[in-house]
């Protein structure tokens, strides 16, 4: 299976970091932007699978689009030289995150748009910074 990678414009916020990764032989595509968290995906229904490619349908395809997500994440552990990133779908969604934050996590931003432009929160920075805020009191 071959797949095209490229950077698009971000159909949400306009920035030219999101990146489409287009699987040519099944025509399925996966758009993630990391600066609003904007996602799309067209996948094939795994019943579908099984039928001949020209006699697909659009009944045939699963298509998920998180059009106005709370944002984008992009982490870092202690123990990898590897980043992992996706996308926020809503507040519940970042507190979940935050609340199951673990110590091997040494970088975490979150990225969000916010009346038209991209703001980055250094996560791990702002939390520290709070945690000594509360020690001066």
């Amino acid at each position: 299976m071959g797949s095209v990678i490229d950077y698009i414009e971000c159909p949400r916020c306009g920035q030219p970091n999101c990146m489409s990764d287009f699987y040519y032989k099944s025509g399925e595509e996966y758009v993630q932007c990391p600066d609003c968290g904007y996602y799309k995906s067209v996948e094939i229904k795994e019943d579908s699978r099984k039928k001949n490619f020209s006699d697909f349908t659009e009944d045939d395809w699963e298509i998920t689009e998180l059009k106005k997500p709370y944002g984008a994440y992009r982490a870092k552990s202690k123990e990898s030289k590897a980043w992992m990133g996706g996308s926020i779908s809503n507040k519940n969604h970042y507190n979940r995150i935050i609340k199951n934050l673990t110590d091997d996590i040494d970088e975490l931003t979150i990225s969000r748009w916010i009346k038209g432009k991209v703001v980055v929160i250094d996560v791990i920075r702002k939390l520290k910074l709070e945690k000594l805020k509360k020690g001066i009191k």
